[in-house]
Order: C-alpha cells, then sequence, then structure tokens
C-alpha cells in the first residue's frame, strides 16, 4: 500500500523529466530540494532497489504530454510508491508551487500529520553508526615488529649489494 502524502516516507525521490533542462532542478525545485533533501535521480531504476517494507514517495517534475508516462514506469517499477506529480508547462508555475510547498513545509502538497515520536534514524550506508560514536576497538598486541634487529645478531649477514648487473652482460 502506498504511503499517505500526509506522512514523511522512508525514501523520498525527485525525478525531474529527461525532457526538462537542469535548471528545473537548479533553480524551479531549488527551495523545495533545500528543505526536504529528496534523492535527486534521472530514472527509476534506484527505486526498484529499495525493500518492500520501507515506504517510498517520489515526486515527478514533468509537463503534461510525459507525465502519464512517468506515472505508469513508477507503478511497473514500485507498485508501492506514492506518485507526487508536480504537473506544470511553465517553468514559473512550477518554481511558484514548489517553494510554496517548501516554505509552508508539505512536501506533497498537503499539511503533514503530526507524529508523536520521530521516525527511527536510518542508516543510507550499511555498518554506519548511529547515534553516539563508538570507540574504535583496541587490536590485540603480538604480531607487529616492535625492534628492528641489529645486523649479525642472530647469525646471518647483511645484505650487500650484488657484483654487476642483475640481468647479465
Amino acid at each position: 500500500m502506498p504511503p499517505s502524502p500526509d506522512t514523511l516516507p522512508n525514501y523520498h525521490f525527485l525525478l525531474i523529466a529527461p525532457n526538462l533542462g537542469a535548471e528545473w532542478l537548479f533553480d524551479a525545485a531549488r527551495a523545495y530540494f533545500e528543505r526536504f533533501r529528496p534523492i535527486a535521480v534521472s530514472d527509476l531504476e534506484l527505486i526498484k532497489l529499495i525493500p518492500q517494507q520501507f515506504s517510498v514517495a517520489v515526486t515527478v517534475i514533468a509537463r503534461r504530454d510525459t507525465a502519464a508516462q512517468w506515472g505508469v514506469q513508477l507503478a511497473q517499477n514500485a507498485p508501492n510508491a506514492l506518485f507526487d506529480a508536480v504537473v506544470y508547462d511553465s517553468f514559473d508555475d512550477t518554481r511558484a508551487v514548489l517553494t510554496s510547498r517548501a516554505v509552508s513545509n508539505q512536501p506533497f502538497g498537503v499539511p503533514l500529520l503530526p507524529t508523536a515520536t520521530p521516525p527511527p534514524a536510518l542508516s543510507p550506508t550499511p555498518g554506519a553508526l548511529i547515534g553516539e560514536p563508538q570507540p574504535l576497538p583496541t587490536r590485540p598486541s603480538g604480531g607487529f615488529v616492535t625492534q628492528t634487529p641489529t645486523p649479525g645478531s642472530d647469525g646471518q649477514q647483511p645484505i650487500t649489494p650484488t657484483p654487476g648487473s642483475l640481468i647479465g652482460g
């Protein structure tokens, strides 16, 4: 079941349709991106890798001619993901809507429900520490050279250069 637009998902992606220029991300969606920090993607391949137990929302910025196509692709790749389409043909209209969402703290265009407790912190890197840093484990002693032997102390002679060339001649 897709997450509700009035709650924050575990993973939030932002996809700018490929037929739009970079200015749609760096200008039109700047305030939205800075406020909500979604994962910017250029296709839906990464979304397929998210395990089913996590909630996923995808905000797609597209024009009217490609918006339905992105909805179908998302349904095929991640059927439990929330499809949040921002569909405007005008750059200025898109920027106004995304900035309004950022200012009003509404990532999906509707007010968020208050939560009694914050969601648990997710670690995007397996094995990374969350919370208080832990001391590094100490390595057991042994196996390390602690003193350089003096030449001749073990009955062997020091290495001397070989006479002549190594390859002969």
